[in-house]
């Protein structure tokens, strides 16, 4: 999918020649198993994941799993009403707790081979045959936490126990969403896709639109791709930031990305004059497309599962006076982005074929790539941390 249209120098602390004489990386990166293991390890275990929503968990005993590269992570909303996210790993032998995807009436965690009981809090409460042991202290085997935070109605987990939190990474971007009343936006429609891809790519996609008048039609109709600017880089100071993106401008009076260019349902509250007129894409690394129209929200998570197959969820979130509405149909939104969705897996899927070649070791970026090329420097970076 398309962030936005190039028109400026890259970021302030990018030096104007930087990306336009750099290469891009190499095609193995995006097939080399060692190096999709190192990613997992040094972006995926260490930054802050999307990994759902509050509505998922309305109600205490409420529970989703969610496949983390090779580790499982319990969510599970306990009798005080938190949230709260352990590995999903009996600390007796290591056995998978939960199998299920999602469900509920959860009262506690019970491990299917040799009945340890933990506490939706984590705490052991019943280890059987272990009253004998010596040196064995039930507070010093609870279930292993995962660092979980709330922003917008969202969940973020870290399975570092280290690092910044939520806030620290994200604030700023949170600033500026925070006059928008994204916590109380209601879900409307979810996609999930299977795409052949390395997840790198689908960022890269993302993060311009270059290509969107070649491969999106009606996008580049209601948003023609050299409108809009780049508004948020990578650059904060000395300090790398985990954000980027823009906005694109609406062309003629077309008010939203629908399969008419307009809408009939509530605007989101907090939307200026300005914003009315555009489409706000940002990405939050490594998993979140963060995109903001003026009568809905839509957000795409992406999971690696190889270096060439993607999981990606894409949900779609309305004002809850839409939602409400006897006649709610999200359709006109959904299907469009359903079109635009499945024509970007596809040239991302061309490009992960054609990566694997012995004869291409990289390429060059065009001047409408400024993203693409702090994003490369991202996941370059966060390879070379210690």
């Amino acid at each position: 999918m398309p962030a936005n249209g190039e028109t400026v120098a890259p970021a302030a602390g990018v030096e104007a020649t930087e990306y336009l004489a750099a290469s891009t990386p190499p095609g193995t990166v995006f097939w080399d198993e060692p190096t999709f293991r190192l990613e997992m390890e040094r972006l995926f275990y260490r930054n802050w994941l999307n990994v759902g929503h509050e509505s998922q968990l309305p109600h205490s005993g409420d529970f989703f799993t969610r496949q983390i590269g090779t580790e499982s992570v319990i969510f599970a909303r306990g009798n005080d009403g938190e949230t709260r996210g352990f590995y999903n790993v009996c600390r007796h032998r290591g056995t998978r707790l939960i199998e299920a995807a999602t469900g509920s009436g959860l009262s506690s965690i019970v491990c299917p081979y040799h009945s340890w009981k933990y506490g939706l809090d984590g705490r052991l409460q019943g280890a059987p045959h272990t009253q004998d042991l010596a040196n064995f202290q039930k507070e010093e085997f609870g279930l292993h936490p995962v660092r979980v935070e709330k922003w917008g109605g969202f969940l973020w987990a870290n399975l570092s126990a280290t690092g910044p939190t939520l806030r620290e990474e994200f604030g700023r971007f949170f600033g500026q969403m925070d006059r928008y009343p994204i916590g109380e936006l209601r879900l409307g429609a979810r996609r999930v896709y299977e795409v052949e891809a390395n997840w790198k790519l689908l960022i890269e996609n993302y993060s311009e639109c270059y290509h969107c008048a070649p491969v999106h039609p009606e996008l580049n109709r209601l948003t023609p791709y050299l409108s809009g600017d780049n508004d948020y880089h990578f650059i904060e100071g000395e300090k790398r930031s985990k954000v980027n993106g823009g906005y694109m401008t609406f062309a003629k009076d077309y008010t939203s990305m629908t399969r008419s260019g307009y809408t009939r349902r509530p605007i989101i509250r907090g939307m200026t004059d300005a914003d009315r007129t555009r489409v706000q894409y940002h990405t939050l690394f490594p998993n979140m497309f963060f995109s903001l129209h003026p009568d809905y929200l839509m957000i795409h998570r992406g999971w690696p599962i190889s270096t060439h197959h993607t999981l990606v969820e894409c949900d779609f979130f309305f004002e809850p006076a839409a939602v409400e509405q006897p006649d709610f149909d999200p359709n006109d939104a959904v299907d469009l982005w359903d079109e635009i969705n499945k024509q970007d897996w596809k040239v991302c899927e061309l490009a992960q074929q054609g990566s694997r070649s012995r004869s291409w070791r990289g390429g060059r970026y065009s001047d409408q790539e400024s993203l693409v090329y702090d994003f490369d420097a991202f996941v370059r970076d966060q390879m070379k941390a210690p």
